[in-house]
């Protein structure tokens, strides 16, 4: 049987055991309560940065798409100088296309435009292509299609 000394020795054994395993579960839980504090820091600096992002993703966007409605701005402006001709007999190079031209706009106007001018691709009918004349000023453009308006039909060099 046990007496009361070996009783007090293994109460005190037991005692100081839980004081060290109490300790150790302090420290751990102080430990891991700073690992937390310092998650917690970073998670907060991680919710800030994705907030900026998605600020600066949204003003690219609506950057993007200024810049698009000013691309399209400029490309038709680039265009409001241009003529289609249509129904013209091809010739055989464009030096002779551009004098062509310049004859037509003379009759239509009254006043050569110098031009530079392409044309579409070729098809499998015999219809001439189309030509895309750049006039040098919206002005000069604007003057021919007025005047070419003013009659309902043209008849240039036969055709």
């Amino acid at each position: 049987m046990a007496t009361k000394q070996d009783l007090q020795i293994l109460t005190s054994t037991l005692h100081d055991t839980i004081k060290t395993e109490m300790a150790l579960i302090r420290t751990e839980v102080t430990v891991q309560g700073m690992q937390i504090q310092a998650l917690e820091h970073t998670t907060q600096g991680l919710m800030t940065r994705i907030a900026a992002t998605y600020q600066a993703l949204a003003r690219q966007g609506t950057m993007l798409l200024e810049m698009r409605s000013q691309m399209e701005d400029l490309d038709n402006c680039s265009r409001q100088c241009n003529l289609r001709v249509r129904g013209i007999p091809e010739p055989n190079d464009l030096e002779n296309v551009e004098r062509i031209l310049t004859s037509l706009f003379q009759a239509i106007s009254g006043e050569a435009a110098p031009t530079a001018c392409a044309l579409r691709p070729r098809s499998d009918n015999s219809v001439p292509r189309d030509i895309i004349c750049c006039l040098s000023s919206f002005k000069q453009e604007e003057t021919i299609m007025l005047k070419a308006r003013s009659r309902n039909s043209w008849e240039f060099q036969g055709a």
